[in-house]
């Protein structure tokens, strides 16, 4: 716990804050996972390749969220890196 005061996701207001290590928003106990120290957001926003990073965009292939890492620009699209490979190429 950080402290006292209003959530950031749901605006509840005089609750426990805890701090997201990902974004650094102080959420509530409802919107903290404990597991992973990351805040309900950032893990509905996380990256479906990696897990690790926050997703910049969707696969035009398959629709997983992608981090820039973990996508290949092909034209006006993004591609995930296992799709690009199924095409026959490499990043």
């Amino acid at each position: 716990m950080e402290y006292l005061g209003k959530c950031e996701i749901c605006g509840k207001e005089n609750v426990e804050l805890y701090k997201c290590r990902v974004c650094g928003r102080r959420v509530c106990r409802e919107h903290f996972r404990w597991d992973k120290g990351i805040c309900v957001t950032c893990e509905e926003t996380m990256c479906e390749v990696c897990g690790r990073k926050l997703a910049v965009g969707y696969c035009a292939r398959c629709g997983r969220l992608v981090c820039e890492d973990c996508s290949v620009e092909r034209g006006p699209a993004l591609l995930c890196i296992d799709c690009y490979r199924k095409l026959g190429t490499t990043p």
